[in-house]
C-alpha cells in the first residue's frame, strides 16, 4: 500500500466502485452507491441494545454466489424470499445476525421496485479474511471479487475492492489507505541479524536443506508479524487499547528496560520467556520438511498459509494462544515489554523517561522519508511515553492501539522520532 492521498475524494471511491460492479447486470449508479454510503455512515452513529452498529456490506447481485459452496474456503449465502429495503435502522438490526467478523449484508438494486436499492440476504464469510490484518496462517479462501464497505465504528467507514483496502471515511476526512506498517523495511532492518542467528541455531543438525538459510530468515519474519499483528488485533477488538514496546536482546534490552521502565510484573529471565523462539524454530523447520529441495520463500510461504499438515496446525494454535495470552497482559495499565525475540520481559510497565519530546515526524511513507510535523500534546499518556522513550533509546519499536482502534508504529529513525499509522480493517 502507499501513503494517505489527500487528492483522493469520496467521487473517486464511487467510481472505483461503479467500474468493478458495472459489468453485472443492474449495477448501482455511481450516485446509488452515493447513497448506499451515505446510508452505511449514517447507520453506524446509531446503537443496537447499547453496542455501536458494526457490520460488512458487500455490493453485489444475488446470483453471485454459489447456493452449495461455504466457509471456510467459500461463502455461504441465504438469500431472503422477501428483500429488505435498505435503511439505517435495518442495518441496525441485521448487524448482531450478520456477525462483523463472519458474514457480510448483501445489498444490490432490486429491479422488480423500480431499483430501490435492497438486503437481498446475509452472506457468511468465516473469519479467515481476518488473517489479512490480525496474522493467521490459513489462506482467506476464494477472493471476494465484489466491493465491500465495513461499517467499523460510529462515523468510520472503510472501502475495500475484495481484500484491498481502498479508502477510508472518518468523522469529516476522507482519505486512501493509510500504510501497513508491516511492509515496512525499517521492521526488516532492525530484526535481520537476530533472524540469521535464530536459523543458524538450527542450521546445524536439524534443519531440512530444502531451502537456504536467507530463505528461512525471510520465512520467520514473515511468521513473526503474524504473531505482532495477532498481538496487536486482539487489543483493538478488546476495545480496551495498549501499548507493546520491543527492546534489544538479551543484556542491552534488560539494562534499557530497568533503567527507563518500571514494570508492576516483570518476568523472569528463564526458558519459559522463549517460548515464541521455540515455537517459530519449530514452524521453519516442519515448513522445511514440507518445502520441496531448492523452494523459494514465495513456495515455502505458500506451503505455510495452505498445507493441513497436523504438527502446522498444532503448532498455530500454539503460537496464537501465546499471541492471546500477551494480548491479555497488555489488559493490565501500562506496556508490554518485549525483547526482540518477543521474550516477555515485563508487564504492567511504565515509562520514566525525564526528557520532554514536544514534537515528532508523522511518516507519510513507508520509509519515513516524507514526515510531517506533529505536536504531540494533542497524543495521550501512551503515546507521548513512548515518543519519550524512543527518544532515549534509538534501537526501540513501539505499538500503542488506542482504545477508538487506531494503531501506531513508533521508532527513532536517524535520531528522529517517527509514527506510522498503520492500515487496520
Amino acid at each position: 500500500m502507499t501513503g494517505t492521498s489527500p487528492e483522493l475524494t469520496l467521487k473517486d471511491t464511487l467510481n472505483v466502485i461503479h467500474a468493478r460492479v458495472q459489468h453485472l447486470p443492474g449495477c448501482p449508479l455511481p450516485d446509488e452507491i452515493e447513497k448506499i454510503c451515505q446510508i452505511l455512515y449514517a447507520s453506524s452513529l446509531l446503537k443496537e441494545e447499547g453496542r455501536a452498529v458494526r457490520a460488512r456490506v458487500i455490493l453485489a447481485p444475488p446470483d453471485s454466489f454459489n447456493p452449495t459452496d461455504g466457509p471456510p474456503s467459500a461463502s455461504h449465502a441465504i438469500r431472503f424470499a422477501v428483500p429488505h429495503k435498505l435503511t439505517p435502522n435495518e442495518i441496525k438490526r441485521l448487524s448482531p445476525a450478520a456477525s462483523f467478523f463472519h458474514s457480510v449484508v448483501a445489498v444490490w438494486p432490486d429491479e422488480s421496485r423500480d431499483r430501490s436499492l435492497s438486503i437481498w440476504g446475509v452472506i457468511n464469510t468465516g473469519p479467515r479474511w481476518m488473517n489479512l490484518v490480525a496474522g493467521g496462517r490459513k489462506s482467506a479462501g476464494n477472493d471476494i471479487s465484489k466491493p465491500v464497505i465495513h461499517v467499523r465504528d460510529p462515523g468510520w467507514l472503510l472501502f475495500y475492492d475484495g481484500y484491498e483496502l481502498m479508502a477510508e471515511w472518518r468523522g469529516t476526512e476522507f482519505h486512501g489507505p493509510r500504510l501497513d506498517v508491516f511492509q515496512s523495511r525499517l521492521l526488516n532492518d532492525r530484526f535481520i541479524e537476530l533472524r540469521r542467528k535464530l536459523v543458524a541455531e538450527l542450521s546445524d543438525d536439524c534443519l531440512p536443506c530444502s531451502l537456504n538459510l536467507e530463505a528461512y530468515a525471510a520465512l520467520s519474519h514473515l511468521i513473526s508479524l503474524q504473531f505482532v499483528k495477532r498481538i496487536i488485533n486482539l487489543v483493538r477488538t478488546s476495545g480496551h487499547g495498549g501499548s507493546v514496546v520491543v527492546l534489544p536482546e538479551g543484556a542491552e534490552g534488560e539494562d534499557a528496560a530497568a533503567r527507563w521502565i518500571d514494570c508492576k510484573y516483570s518476568a523472569e529471565t528463564d526458558d519459559a520467556g522463549l517460548r515464541f523462539r521455540h515455537l517459530l524454530q519449530s514452524f521453519i523447520r516442519r515448513v522445511g520438511e514440507l518445502s520441496p529441495s531448492g523452494a523459494t520463500v514465495e513456495q515455502a510461504w505458500e506451503i505455510f498459509c495452505t498445507s493441513r499438515d497436523p504438527e502446522l496446525d498444532q503448532l498455530e494454535e500454539s503460537f496464537f494462544e501465546l499471541a492471546r495470552f500477551f494480548s491479555d497482559l497488555m489488559q493490565v495499565d501500562g506496556a508490554l515489554v518485549l525483547d526482540q525475540r518477543l521474550c516477555l520481559l515485563g508487564f504492567g510497565g511504565e515509562i520514566r523517561v525525564d526528557r520532554t519530546v514536544l514534537q515528532v515526524g508523522h511518516a507519510q511513507d513507508l520509509d519515513g522519508t516524507i514526515t510531517v510535523p506533529w505536536n504531540v500534546q494533542a497524543d495521550g499518556t501512551r503515546h507521548r511515553s513512548v515518543y519519550r522513550l524512543c527518544s532515549v533509546e534509538p534501537d526501540v519499536i513501539g505499538f500503542v492501539i488506542s482504545q477508538d482502534s487506531q494503531v501506531r508504529m513508533i521508532a527513532n529513525v536517524d535520531d528522529r522520532v517517527l509514527f506510522w499509522t498503520h492500515s487496520v480493517g
